[in-house]
């Protein structure tokens, strides 16, 4: 046989060499795309209405239940949660996105024993104008802590768990406890009851980590509702929280609620520090750009706030369930995005609390309509199970808008002189206050209060500057020097915390 020619050798070698390397870069692309697809977060929409039927629970302990469930997709499978009540009527959002899932929950009890039965639909196997073609998982009846174990073994996305027995008491007793009691947390007369049944839970099953963390969101909200003990309390319901997060490190809900109270006590700088170190593990996470969104606002970081905010609606289905009040584009003067956050949620803290009518009321104000403004303060200060201090100030606001300035004057005085003295959650409500007298016309005061609110730790320069309530007390020597103390702080803060820090994760 003829040797082949040595030119035609080097030609065949080189052409396969060349074949190798374009087939190498193909499957590194391809690797590098499906590892990016990989990272890509499963976006779910989480439905917990309330149940029909004979399912043994209300429609507050069915939305209990749900937070523990979102709980754990988050804590394990590194998910988007949106948590709403009732299907959407318009889908449409969900069937453009290829990772969305649709997921209603369907708990039942039946007597100590669970079961999370569930429907999941696909985002894009969604028809447009039909309703979902459900696949249904139905779930047995088991101790709470194996239904959960079994609902993430049947999920329809891996979950990557491990001891999910610290987000689940083992008795079932100590389970159904923490379900009302999470179920009367917005119930005042019905809150000490609630910590009751915690504590007991806690004693009982000290290495469950939602116990603490929830027997610290029931403190704290005490201590909304009693300003009065927010300096004493603020460090014990910290290390309750804190105890929880040693049992499950990053929980995002844990995180979340220990970044507000060092951020209500004037902390911004520990709770953005908290945030964004909880944030590398879960970069996923809605609550944790919510927070940042939220301290970022209190040191006056309005472009680190947005830029959060952006980051957390791209992540949840914001159109369908607003994830906060973003009173940041108030600041900013996005009045149209903020006053879109105010839409009620039923059943949602925003909505129960008084926040929802009392910032209606206040933009309201902003804008110069009085007359709706009082519409809405009336409304806040009548909720039953409404946060304290935003009935009293809703009350005082109407008061004003009715004329009758030395009756809220009055009533603004003895609010006052309760706070005096202690440390002061919410620097941002307590410049509420300073607003408050600034439109009595009680210049003194207003300034004292907008002054104590910067000394609380709010430090958002531009709503000083562009508060229309504050506009007295912008001729006064003592604003001027205010005004310098806050820019020369919010400048450390900028620093310190740059809006790239949300891009590294």
């Amino acid at each position: 046989m003829r040797e082949a020619d040595p030119r035609t050798r080097r030609l065949a070698l080189v052409l396969g060499l060349l074949f190798l390397l374009i087939l190498g870069v193909g499957g590194g692309v391809a690797w590098l795309l499906a590892a990016r697809g990989l990272r890509s977060p499963l976006r779910v929409l989480l439905i917990t209405r309330a149940p029909g039927g004979a399912s043994g629970l209300d429609s507050a302990a069915c939305r209990a239940i749900g937070a523990l469930v979102q709980d754990h997709l988050e804590s394990f499978g590194q998910v988007a949660v949106t948590n709403v009540t009732e299907v959407p009527g318009n889908l449409e959002v969900l069937r453009s996105q290829p990772r969305a899932l649709l997921v209603l929950l369907e708990p039942s009890r039946q007597g100590e024993a669970l079961s999370l039965s569930y429907r999941y639909a696909w985002g894009d196997h969604l028809t447009k104008g039909a309703p979902p073609i459900w696949i249904r998982c139905q779930g047995e009846a088991l101790k709470p802590a194996e239904a959960f174990e079994a609902f993430l073994d049947g999920f329809p996305k891996r979950i990557r768990r491990s001891e999910t027995s610290a987000l689940i008491p083992r008795q079932a007793a100590c389970f159904w406890d923490l379900v009302r009691a999470s179920a009367w947390r917005l119930q005042n007369e019905h809150l000490e009851e609630a910590m009751g049944l915690v504590e007991r839970s806690a004693e009982v099953e000290p290495t469950c980590a939602s116990t603490w963390i929830l027997l610290g969101n029931l403190r704290y909200r005490r201590m909304l509702n009693s300003p009065a003990a927010f300096r004493q309390e603020q460090a014990e319901t910290e290390a309750l929280i804190q105890r929880g997060l040693g049992l499950a490190p990053y929980h995002p809900r844990g995180v979340f609620l220990l970044s507000l109270l060092k951020a209500d006590g004037g902390n911004q700088a520990e709770a953005l520090t908290l945030l964004m170190q909880a944030r590398r593990r879960q970069p996923h996470n809605p609550t944790l750009l919510t927070g940042i969104a939220y301290a970022a606002r209190g040191a006056g970081l309005l472009p680190l706030s947005r830029r959060a905010m952006d980051l957390r609606d791209q992540l949840a289905f914001a159109n369908l369930q607003p994830q906060a009040v973003d009173i940041t584009c108030l600041y900013t003067g996005e009045v149209q995005r903020f006053e879109a956050s105010l839409q009620e949620q039923p059943g949602h803290l925003r909505s129960t609390s008084g926040v929802l009518p009392f910032y209606r009321g206040y933009l309201a104000l902003v804008r110069g309509d009085q007359a709706l403004a009082q519409r809405e303060f009336k409304a806040a200060a009548a909720l039953a199970n409404g946060y304290p201090n935003i009935l009293r100030l809703s009350q005082i606001y109407d008061l004003i808008l009715e004329g009758q300035k030395d009756e809220a004057w009055k009533k603004l005085r003895e609010y006052d002189q309760e706070r005096i003295g202690m440390r002061e959650p919410d620097g941002e409500f307590t410049l509420r206050l300073a607003e408050a007298y600034a439109l009595i016309g009680d210049r003194a005061s207003a300034m004292d209060m907008a002054g104590r609110a910067f000394a609380r730790g709010f430090g958002c320069t531009a709503w000083y500057e562009r508060s229309p309530m504050l506009e007295p007390l912008r001729g006064l020597p003592k604003w001027k020097a205010l005004m310098q103390h806050l820019r020369e702080r919010q400048n450390l803060m900028e620093d310190r915390f740059p809006i790239g820090l949300l891009e590294d994760n």
